[in-house]
């Protein structure tokens, strides 16, 4: 059984907790398990790091005290079962964060702990409770085998758009480019490949030897099926999923883009006379369970190890006593 927790919440100025049948006046007392006391200063910090408004604040109140007492009782319970967090381990955290999230940049990472009101040691002290809170989550941890075939069928059953693929395409293409100023030259050297591939010419053998295909040394195969959303080019989309198995396009024109210093996407001042190809097409089409079956297992997986998360949250909740009282 854990230890009893008592607390009181309140908005601001003082607030009074009472345990052990005692009265003790607190400055701004959100919340006491044991002998770790929480401020709504705390709580109020966290909100303010995601630039919330005072509304917002009132707003999400709740839920971040519920993901502090969430947090904290899973210290108790650590703490209770015997266990320790070693620490190298958090000082190996800490160096990972440090790594990862600034580059290593030591001074970079100060200034931001300052900015948020906070010393490296609070730092490390919640870095040290993070784990330990994802620690005692990650005990209820459910495996893929734990699920059973009948509850993947239901799944799948009751949600097949889920595992719906759209329409894709193999493409080849014939690609003419330089400056806008040639694009009669570029048209025209695009109409005179596309004659021959009416007249019955090979496409593949044109695409080795005509344009400026990055494609040109496979013949112009993309070698890959694309799906609507993976082709960025209107022109290009439109008429690509236009087209039969099998069938060329007719030369079309494309103003190419590209990226600027600044990050932005203009005109190059370049063109592009296309001829595209369908080598093949794949319809749509609901994937079959058997392709998709390792997917919900991980699905049912994670619902079935979140629903036990909280149901061991709230049985540690209900044998710590856990009272809100959040101002309107």
């Amino acid at each position: 059984m854990l230890a009893r927790l008592f607390f009181i919440i309140v908005g601001s100025g003082f607030g009074y907790l009472i345990a052990e049948d005692d009265l003790i006046e607190v400055n701004r007392i959100v919340a006491r398990i044991n002998d770790r006391v929480i401020t709504w200063g705390e709580i109020e910090l966290a909100m303010e790091k995601l630039n919330f408004s005072e509304k917002e604040k009132l707003q999400r109140a709740r839920e971040f005290v519920d993901g502090k007492i969430d947090r904290l009782l899973s210290q108790i319970a650590f703490k209770e079962k015997g266990m320790e967090l070693p620490e190298t381990y958090v000082e190996q955290e800490y160096s990972n964060k440090l790594m990862s999230d600034f580059n290593g940049d030591r001074r970079l990472f100060r200034e931001v702990l300052q900015s948020n009101g906070q010393s490296s040691l609070e730092y490390k002290e919640q870095l040290k409770e993070d784990i330990i809170h994802m620690h005692m989550l990650a005990q209820r941890k459910r495996s893929g085998n734990e699920i059973s075939p009948q509850s993947v069928e239901d799944y799948y059953q009751q949600n097949k758009s889920d595992f719906r693929v759209g329409k894709r395409v193999k493409l080849s293409e014939i690609v003419f480019s330089g400056d806008k100023n040639e694009s009669g030259a570029l048209n025209s050297a695009a109409q005179k490949v596309y004659a021959l591939i009416q007249g019955g010419s090979d496409f593949e053998e044109l695409a080795s030897k005509n344009g400026q295909s990055p494609f040109i040394k496979n013949s112009g195969s993309w070698g890959f099926f694309v799906s609507q959303d993976e082709i960025r080019n209107d022109q290009i989309r439109d008429i690509a999923f236009k087209l039969n198995e099998g069938v060329s396009s007719k030369p079309f024109a494309v103003n190419l883009l590209e990226r600027k210093p600044d990050g932005s996407v203009a005109s190059s001042g370049n063109i592009a006379w296309y001829i595209l190809k369908a080598d093949k097409i794949e319809p749509a089409k609901n994937l079959p369970i058997n392709e998709v079956r390792s997917e919900i297992e991980g699905i049912l997986a994670r619902k079935s190890e979140l629903n036990d998360q909280r149901r061991w949250l709230s049985r540690q909740k209900r044998d710590a006593y856990v009272e809100v009282n959040l101002p309107d």
